[in-house]
C-alpha cells in the first residue's frame, strides 16, 4: 500500500510551461482524499514551491534545495536543514568563476546572481521567481555577507555543464555534492544531501515505511529518490540514469504522466492512509 508519494517538479509534475495541469492537480486531490501524503520534492527555493503547493492543497511538508531543508509552509516548521558552509561556498564559487561559468547563490531566502542575462531569465521563467542582481561578482558579494548557502546553481551548455560538473568534483571531493537536475544546470548541495536520502528522513519522521513510500522524477538528481522509495517511478522523458533506477516506467510530463500512475494506483486500491 503507498501511503507517501513524492514527486519533483520539472519536467514530472509540471507541464512544459512549467505549470500544473488539471489532471495532475486532480490526481494528487484523489490520492490526498484516500489519505496518501504528497511531498513535492525539488531543486527549487520556498519562494517557487510554495504556490505550487497551495494550489494542490499538499498535505505533507517538502522538500527543497534537493532536499538540504524539509519545511512544512501550512505550519511554518523546519523538520531538518542543512546548508554548504561559507569556506566551501566560497571555495566553489571562485573556481566556477575563475572558469567563466555563470553562477546563483542561495542564502536560504531569495537567490543572486551577478547580473541579469539569457541563464537569469530562462530560469525565471521555470520557477516564476526573478533573480535580485548584485552588479559584482557572486564570490564578492558573498565575502561582503559571510554565511552558509542552501545550494549554489551553475548553468551553461549541457557540454560546458559536464564539463564543470567533473572539474568540482576533482577540487572538492568533499564537502558537497555536483548533480544535473537538466542537462545544463548543476545542482550544487552540501556533501550527503539529495532526494532519497531526505525523502527517507522525512518518511521516518512521518512514521511511513520505505515500502509504502512512491516516487517520481526525471532527472540525474531524481535518481537517489527514485531509488530509495519502495516504488520508484521515472518519466519516459527522463534521463538515462534516472530509466535505468526506476520501477516503472510512467508516460512523460506532457501526458500528466504522474497522473496517470497515480489514477492506474488508486483503481486498484492500492494507495491508502497515511
Amino acid at each position: 500500500m503507498i501511503r507517501l508519494i513524492a514527486t519533483d517538479l520539472d519536467d514530472t509534475l509540471l507541464n512544459e510551461r512549467s505549470d500544473l495541469n488539471p489532471r495532475v492537480i486532480e490526481a494528487l486531490r484523489a490520492a490526498m482524499a484516500a489519505g496518501c501524503g504528497i511531498v513535492l520534492c525539488s531543486g527549487r527555493m520556498l519562494e517557487a514551491m510554495q504556490p505550487l503547493a497551495e494550489r494542490i492543497g499538499v498535505n505533507a511538508p517538502m522538500l527543497l534545495y534537493n532536499g538540504a531543508l524539509a519545511y512544512d509552509h501550512r505550519t511554518d516548521e523546519v523538520i531538518f536543514a542543512e546548508q554548504l558552509s561559507y569556506e566551501t561556498a566560497l571555495g566553489i564559487a571562485e573556481l566556477a568563476e575563475g572558469m567563466g561559468f555563470y553562477l546563483q547563490a542561495y542564502p536560504g531566502r531569495n537567490y543572486y546572481c551577478n547580473e541579469v542575462c539569457e541563464h537569469t531569465l530562462r530560469y525565471a521563467s521555470y520557477i516564476h521567481v526573478d533573480a535580485i542582481p548584485v552588479h559584482k561578482p557572486v564570490t564578492e558579494w558573498m565575502r561582503e555577507h559571510p554565511s552558509g548557502m542552501q545550494k549554489l546553481l551553475l548553468i551553461d551548455t549541457p557540454e560546458g555543464a559536464t564539463r564543470a560538473q567533473a572539474a568540482l568534483r576533482e577540487a572538492f571531493p568533499t564537502g558537497a555534492s555536483f548533480l544535473k537536475s537538466k542537462p545544463h544546470y548543476i545542482e550544487i548541495v552540501p556533501e550527503g544531501v539529495d532526494k532519497g536520502r531526505a525523502l527517507l528522513r522525512l518518511a521516518g519522521h512521518l512514521g511511513v515505511a520505505r515500502d509504502e513510500v512512491m516516487a517520481f522524477g526525471d532527472g540525474q538528481n531524481d535518481v537517489a529518490m527514485i531509488e530509495a522509495a519502495g516504488t520508484g517511478v521515472a518519466m519516459r522523458n527522463g534521463c538515462p540514469e534516472a530509466l535505468r533506477a526506476a520501477d516503472i516506467i510512467a508516460p512523460t510530463n506532457r501526458e500528466d504522466g504522474v497522473a496517470q500512475v497515480i489514477e492506474d494506483y488508486l483503481r486498484q486500491g492500492k494507495i491508502g492512509r497515511m
